[in-house]
């Protein structure tokens, strides 16, 4: 499994011998900043800037934290987070990784890391490190969903659910959160239980593409046909919405009902026609009436 070595310090800059966890503009541009007294000025500061949306000052007082105090594992793990946030995963890790070796326990770094791994596909690992968190914490909600990301794709449904449900307890639920919920319950049977669910996340976000599609799946397993058109039309056009619905209906095995759905789409957009005649002759195929394309 691949990761990233223990870090070493690198060479000593403008920055000091932390300069290589600093990716934003020129640290020129702070030059004329107030030194700072203690680490824990320098944190307050780069709080400051970060809750004002500067992150490259936010990063270089970080760093100063870091010259002051080479240990403080608070200020490596925000770092990371902001590593995070901007997508480079490389420097994330090296932070939250950097931020355990000065303290295993420290809870941002554990999750922080954690869902990174996740993200890699790292799930052996990842699953170590947020099981440690949510030890030490159970409330920690962002390390209890991405575990229930993990035993969804181990395809243990009931633990997923649990780790979701703990997660809601915890006060974070959101749109996102609910999806998950309403998708591991669908994997697991439950369409009921699933619908409910993509309807919480819509009640938090209308807007949420993903779980109006999640809907429409789950309304077209149940039968309800017009009701998974209705929610598709919420984040597309009503002929690609046909035809979704068809294609979902052909993997049931339900083909003539398939086939119609098709049709539809075909009379609704001849833009759309090419996509949706090739599914109609997927279907005469299935049903093993098809003429030669």
């Amino acid at each position: 499994m691949g990761c990233v070595s223990s870090p070493t310090k690198p060479a000593t800059n403008e920055m000091g011998a932390f300069a290589s966890l600093y990716d934003g503009k020129s640290d020129v541009a702070f030059a004329t900043l107030f030194p700072v007294a203690s680490a824990t000025e320098a944190i307050q500061r780069g709080d400051l800037a970060l809750s004002q949306g500067d992150m490259d000052r936010a990063l270089f007082e970080y760093i100063r934290a870091l010259d002051m105090d080479p240990k403080n594992a608070d200020a490596l793990y925000k770092i990371g987070l902001i590593h995070s946030a901007r997508g480079n995963i490389p420097l994330a890790e090296m932070a939250y990784r950097w931020s355990l070796q000065e303290d295993p326990n420290n809870l941002g770094s554990l999750t922080g890391l954690g869902v990174l791994l996740l993200k890699k596909r790292e799930y052996a690992e990842s699953r170590g490190h947020l099981e440690k968190a949510v030890g030490i914490d159970a409330r920690i909600a962002p390390a209890q969903n991405a575990l229930g990301v993990i035993s969804d794709l181990d395809r243990d449904y009931d633990r997923a659910q649990r780790h979701y449900s703990m997660a809601i307890e915890a006060g974070a639920a959101s749109a996102s959160l609910m999806n998950n919920l309403g998708y591991s319950r669908y994997l697991g049977g439950n369409l009921k239980g699933a619908a409910t669910a993509f309807r919480e996340a819509l009640l938090m976000d209308p807007n949420y593409e993903l779980a109006w599609r999640n809907l429409a799946l789950v309304y077209t397993r149940q039968g309800r046909y017009d009701e998974a058109i209705e929610a598709l039309t919420k984040v597309q056009d009503e002929a690609k919405a046909y035809n979704d619905v068809g294609y979902l209906l052909m993997v049931d095995g339900k083909l003539d009902k398939a086939r119609g759905y098709f049709d539809e789409a075909k009379r609704l957009s001849p833009s759309f026609y090419a996509l949706a005649d090739t599914n109609s002759r997927r279907v005469e195929l299935m049903q093993g009436h098809a003429a030669s394309p």
